[in-house]
Formats: C-alpha cells, sequence, structure tokens
C-alpha cells in the first residue's frame, strides 16, 4: 500500500491517520505500525522508536500495550538487554522494575513472576548493599519488604520482632522503637494495631509508665489521650476507664488541663467592715476592708483568718499594723504561701569528650596543625560512654492553709538515639556494643567500628570498611579505600581514591598527580592539597591548595599567614577564605560561591513531589472516606484493604512532612547561599575569575577584601 493509500483509507480512525501522517513527514517506515489493530497510542511509540533509530522490532506488536511499548522502548534507549523482559505476559510495571535494574547492573528477569512492588524493593535493596531475599522468600508484600529495607540500611536487627502476618507500618513502628534502643518487647505483638504501637512508641520514647495505657482493649485513639494527660503530668485516674470514649477522655483530660492552672473563682469571708477571700489556688490570702485607714481589732483578723482556715505564711506584722494604725490600703496581701520550687530536668553525662573536632591546634602563623589535632576517640565494648541522669523533684511548699505543694518534677528527656550501644538494665547507663570509635553527631551518640591499619598500598588491596579507618602511616598511588565513617590518615596520601560519608582528615595532606578523588560526607582537612580532586558535603580546610579541583557545599578554608589558594577550580556553597588567592604569575583560579541554581531545582523537585503525593492522597482519603460510610466499625477495622488505605494515608502524610523539614532546609541554605562571599584576608591576583551566584569579576591585583553579590554585580568590602 502507498503512503497516500494509508491515509485515505477508512480502515484508520483520525488519530491513526494522524500518527502515520507524522510518520511519512518524518521519513520513517510508516508499514512497520500503518496497521488497523495498533491504536494511535501504540502507534506514537512506534513511530518516535522509528525516528530514534531503535530496533522497534522488539515491540511493534499488537500485542502489547502502550505501557509495555514504552517500557521496552525505554530499555533500547538506555542499551539494556530487552529480551530479558519483552514478553507479552510480564506487566507493565514489572518490565519497568527488571529495566531500572538492568540498567543499575542487577538481573531481575529470572523473578519476572514477582510482583512489582516486591521487585522494587529487591532492586533498591541490592543498590543499597542489604540482602532481603529471604524475607521475599516467606512472602512478605512490597510495604512490609520496603520497611524491612530501610530497617536493614539502618543496621538494625529486625528480624527477631517481626512476622509476615505484620503490616508495613507495624514493622516501621518496630523500626523506630529499635532505632531508639526502646524495649519494642511491651509493644511488638499481635494483639496491637500499629496506631496502637506508635502511642507506645511515643510513650517509651517520653520515659512514661506505659502500663497506664499498654492494654490492647484501649483503642490508639483513647492511649493518646492517656500519653498525652501523663506527658502533662495530669491525675489519669479522672480518665483512663475503659468507659470513656476518646472524645470524652479528651474532655475530661482539657478540664483538667484548666483546673491545673489555678481558673476558679476565689473564696470569701465576709465580716462587717472587712472580708477575707482565698485564692483557688490556696498561695495567697487578701483582706479587702471597707475604708483604707480603718482600724480592725486584731482579735478580729485572727478569727476571720482562723475561719478561713488560713494557718500558714501570715503576715503578723501587717496584722498589727492594721490593729494600731488603720489599713494601709483597700487591699492587703494578709498571708502567703510558699511556692514550690522546679526541679532539674533529666540530663545526659557523656564518659568521652564530645568537642574535640571543633578544636583544632592554631600555629602562630594562623595554620592549622593537623599532625596533633585529636580525630576521634576510641572505646572497648561493654565500656561505659554515658549515663542518664533523672529528673529531679524540686524543693516542696505550702499553701495558706498549711497544705503542703509537692515540688514540680523536671522534664524526662527522651532516650538517646544513635548506633553502636546498648542501655542498660538500669535503664539509664549506656555503654558501647562493639570496639569502635565514639562520637556525639548532631545530638545522637554513634559509636562504630575502627580498622587499624599500618599503611596502604597498591599490593595491600582495596579497603571497603563499615566503620571508620584509621592508617597509622601511607597511603600510596592506584589504591582505593571507603569507609562508611572517617578516615584518618597520619602521613602522606597520593593519587588513591579516598571516600567516606564522615570527615576524611590527612595529617600530612596529599599530592594527587591529577588522579584519584576525596570525597567525604562531611568534611575534607589536610595539611595541604595539590592536583587533588575534592568533594567535601561540608567544609574543605587546609593551609594551602596548588592546581586541585575542589567543591564543598558550605566553605572551603584556606588557614595560616601564608595559606595560599592558586589553580584550579574552587566552588563553594557560602565561602571561600584565603590570604592568598592566586599568584604573582597569574595562574589562572576559578572561584564560584554560591548555589542559587541548585536551590531552584531542589525546590522544583520537591514541589513536583507534593503535587504527586497531594493528588495519591486525594484518592486514598476519598477511598477511607466511602469504606467509612459503607462498612460499620467492626467490619472495616478488620478489613485489609482499609489497614492498607489507613497505613498508606499515614505513610503518605509522613512523606509530606518530609518534603515540607527538606524544604525548610533548603530555605535555610538558600538564605547562606545568597549572602555568598569570598574573603581575601591579604592579596588576590590577576588570573583569577570569581563567580558568586551568576555575577562575574576578573580579579586585578587586590587586597584585604570581602567579594559579595550587590544586584547583578560583585562588590567589593574592605576586610577590616
Amino acid at each position: 500500500m502507498l503512503e497516500n493509500d494509508y491515509l485515505d483509507s477508512s480502515e484508520f480512525t483520525k488519530d491513526q491517520k494522524q500518527e502515520i501522517e507524522l510518520g511519512i513527514l518524518a521519513g520513517v517506515d510508516v508499514s512497520v505500525y500503518a496497521r488497523p489493530e495498533f491504536l494511535a497510542i501504540q502507534m506514537y511509540q512506534i513511530r518516535t522508536g522509528l525516528e530514534d533509530n531503535l530496533p522497534v522490532k522488539y515491540y511493534a506488536k499488537p500485542e502489547y500495550d502502550w505501557f509495555q511499548m514504552d517500557e521496552i522502548k525505554l530499555g533500547l534507549e538506555s542499551g539494556v538487554d530487552v529480551k530479558k523482559y519483552a514478553s507479552a505476559d510480564i506487566p507493565f510495571d514489572v518490565m519497568r522494575q527488571i529495566r531500572l535494574g538492568l540498567e543499575d547492573g542487577i538481573d531481575l528477569s529470572a523473578e519476572k513472576n514477582m510482583a512489582a512492588g516486591v521487585l522494587r524493593q529487591l532492586r533498591i535493596a541490592t543498590i543499597n548493599g542489604v540482602d532481603i531475599t529471604k524475607y521475599v522468600k516467606l512472602g512478605y508484600d512490597e510495604e512490609q519488604l520496603k520497611n524491612i529495607r530501610i530497617a536493614l540500611e539502618k543496621k538494625i536487627d529486625i528480624g527477631p520482632y517481626i512476622d509476615v502476618s505484620m503490616c508495613g507500618a507495624i514493622i516501621r513502628e518496630i523500626t523506630l522503637g529499635l532505632e531508639q534502643n526502646l524495649d519494642v518487647s511491651q509493644y511488638a505483638a499481635d494483639d496491637f494495631s500499629w496506631q496502637q504501637m506508635r502511642e507506645i512508641r511515643l510513650g517509651l520514647e517520653k520515659r512514661l509508665d506505659v502500663n497506664n495505657y499498654k492494654k490492647k482493649l484501649y483503642s490508639w485513639q483513647q492511649m493518646r489521650e492517656i500519653r498525652l494527660g501523663l506527658e502533662e503530668n495530669l491525675d489519669i485516674t479522672y480518665y483512663k476507664s475503659m468507659m470513656y470514649t476518646s472524645s470524652e477522655m479528651a474532655k475530661r483530660r482539657q478540664h483538667l488541663l484548666k483546673s491545673s492552672r489555678h481558673t476558679h473563682a476565689d473564696t470569701k469571708s465576709s465580716y462587717n467592715n472587712f472580708m477575707i477571700m482565698t485564692s483557688s489556688d490556696g498561695m495567697k490570702a487578701n483582706m479587702l476592708v471597707i475604708d483604707k485607714g480603718i482600724k480592725i481589732p486584731k482579735e478580729q483578723i485572727l478569727s476571720a483568718l482562723k475561719e478561713n482556715n488560713v494557718t500558714m505564711g501570715i503576715d503578723y506584722n501587717m496584722i498589727d499594723e492594721i490593729a494600731v494604725n488603720g489599713a494601709p490600703a483597700e487591699v492587703i496581701t494578709i498571708a502567703v504561701g510558699k511556692k514550690p520550687k522546679s526541679g532539674k530536668d533529666g540530663w545526659y553525662e557523656f564518659l568521652f569528650d564530645t568537642n574535640f573536632k571543633s578544636k583544632p591546634v592554631l600555629l602562630e602563623n594562623g595554620s592549622v596543625d593537623y599532625r596533633n589535632i585529636k580525630c576521634f576517640e576510641a572505646v572497648k565494648k561493654d565500656q561505659p560512654v554515658a549515663y542518664y541522669h533523672k529528673a529531679i523533684i524540686g524543693e516542696e511548699g505550702y499553701n495558706v492553709h498549711g497544705d503542703i505543694v509537692p515540688g514540680v518534677k523536671g522534664k524526662e528527656i527522651p532516650a538517646i538515639k544513635g548506633t553502636g550501644f546498648k542501655i542498660l538494665s538500669d535503664s539509664i547507663t549506656y555503654v558501647a556494643a562493639i570496639d569502635g570509635k565514639v562520637e556525639l553527631n548532631g545530638g545522637r551518640l554513634e559509636i562504630t567500628s575502627l580498622l587499624v591499619l599500618d599503611s596502604l598500598t597498591i599490593a595491600s588491596g582495596d579497603v571497603n570498611f563499615n566503620g571508620s579507618v584509621y592508617v597509622r602511616g601511607t597511603i600510596g598511588n592506584d589504591v582505593r579505600i571507603k569507609a562508611t565513617g572517617d578516615i584518618i590518615v597520619d602521613e602522606f596520601t597520593e593519587s588513591a581514591v579516598i571516600e567516606a560519608k564522615g570527615d576524611i582528615i590527612l595529617r600530612e595532606g596529599n599530592n594527587a598527580g591529577g588522579k584519584g578523588y576525596i570525597k567525604a560526607g562531611r568534611d575534607v582537612m589536610g595539611k595541604f592539597f595539590e592536583n587533588a580532586n575534592i568533594y567535601a558535603g561540608r567544609n574543605v580546610k587546609a593551609n594551602y591548595c596548588l592546581n586541585s579541583n575542589i567543591s564543598a557545599e558550605e566553605e572551603v578554608q584556606i588557614a595560616g599567614l601564608r595559606g595560599s589558594l592558586a589553580g584550579g577550580v574552587i566552588h563553594a556553597g557560602t565561602c571561600v577564605t584565603s590570604q592568598y588567592i592566586g599568584n604573582t604569575v597569574g595562574k589562572v583560579t576559578y572561584i564560584q560561591v554560591g548555589c542559587q541554581e541548585k536551590f531552584e531545582n531542589q525546590m522544583a523537585t520537591l514541589n513536583k513531589q507534593e503535587d504527586g503525593i497531594n493528588n495519591e492522597l486525594t484518592l486514598l482519603r476519598n477511598a477511607y472516606t466511602d469504606m467509612q460510610r459503607k462498612f460499620p466499625p467492626e467490619l472495616r477495622n478488620n478489613n485489609p484493604m482499609y489497614i492498607k488505605i489507613e497505613s498508606a494515608i499515614y505513610t503518605k502524610e509522613l512523606e509530606l512532612k518530609e518534603i515540607n523539614k527538606n524544604r525548610e532546609i533548603h530555605k535555610a541554605d538558600a538564605v547562606k547561599n545568597k549572602a555568598a562571599k569570598v574573603v581575601i584576608t591579604g592579596t588576590i591576583y590577576p588570573g583569577v575569575k570569581v563567580n558568586i551566584n551568576g555575577a562575574t569579576w576578573n580579579a586585578k591585583q587586590t587586597s584585604s577584601i570581602i567579594l559579595k553579590k550587590k544586584d547583578s554585580n560583585i562588590a567589593f568590602y574592605r576586610n577590616i
């Protein structure tokens, strides 16, 4: 059939003819897809594949739906072996997971009969280096596997606490408890829903006596009201009975809360010419007289006080003053109780130096002595690392009626989070669970394994260690060393690949000859860097740096009176500081500061993610409401679909919170990046090119200045 015949044929719809016409105009062989059995959307996939010179024979078949065609096409575009999944009996979402796996070097084609969600978790787990295959074989579903994977990625042994009957949300609650070293045995049972588990976990976090509500007959809403009452130091016996609904509990809790704030009217007792008023909390008694200056016999005042049961804190001098000279005012404070004192809040005593990393040894010339800087503190298994000191009750007081008013107990603070330690049965002593390196990082107590090596050469082999690595000697050429913690090297390093999720400290510096790279999740520090490639999740610090490519999310700091930054490309999120930048011979040096474009991209990504989650939430909430309308509580509460929807809503709401949290973090970073600057304490030389958030400047020899962006230009400020 000729091309024009296709367009004249009554066998094709308008949309089909449009795809054929577009193919003719593009110069492709439309006979491949110009068949009535192909839908227009299928024709579109084949046509665009032909235009991209793809071997469309793998999917140009009517038995493939549009989604399947798309997955095969994407596989062809990325160069994977599509024969591993190009079969009409494989659902498109399974195809997708096999394709994505192949793109990451993971072959999941043997598992094509598994659900797509299960394959997805297998793929992600493999990428992240954890093994979930035994849980897959036991029949765990996608949501369960997702939470198991997250636990394993956090090095949490969740296996003893879970079984296949637990939904994903339950596994998540157990993980959260184990992550905080809580006694999860108090709630990790089939008797509790995930919401009930959450309330018990939150109570354990706040060091509350969860036995007050750890009963399966309580709904999670009832548990919440009791938990909140315990947090507010209320007498929960007033409402904890199971006869009360959660709404009734909430009303009673609010009533107790208001009562504790002394909102009742004062009590009164009246005489002919004066009145005694006692405050509802009993802490003060006032005397109201008819006229200022009136004299009232002492015996009358004492008698009135006795009738009102005012026995403590009485101002006898004032009573004598009124009896002899008359009342000094119309309202007189006649008795005052002693207020109880607030106790001390709970606190942690750490048995190691928690701040040594912020104390580099500064020399007289302003440079840093990396040779003698303290980089870590080692501990042995079972060695105490911290004690928790419980909150203390303050000194008691009394009211004007002589009643003792108990001292106020300080607040207990949550159990410290972290890894590598255990809490003894006394609930206050924290000990190391392993031999390793201990530190307090962002409020988390972290003890990680420590590998100590004499030196590393290519003959030694590569190192990939789950923990921190301490090398007493040198690291030679072509060595690869990776660690999940810190890497500290005492001597010189050469063209190696050095990666750490924590800090990298090279005491004697690095000369890489332009090979290899150094990459840290936090700071990279060293005496010097020459011909090096460096990336730091926070800061890069050195005494001088030559011909290096450096990227730091926050600052690049070159210390000392002789600190020099010359050659290479230097990028920092907030600030570059150095005594000298460039040199007298005009060494080309690129300085880039600020990340405005990165921020805009991050915000666009978060907004897109938020829109997607909100769309999903709308569908889930509609389904949730529909099931509530159709089924009574006794039926829907045990309905697996209802439980899954409820869990999914909770998960999506958590994801929204995480997005908002990340958005605020990015906004804070953007504020810092907006104030990005280059600080020259000595001299900047010609040959240096400076870019601050898109504004550029070719340096002229200038001394002691600060460079910032102002409007669309770079402004100069004197560095005093």
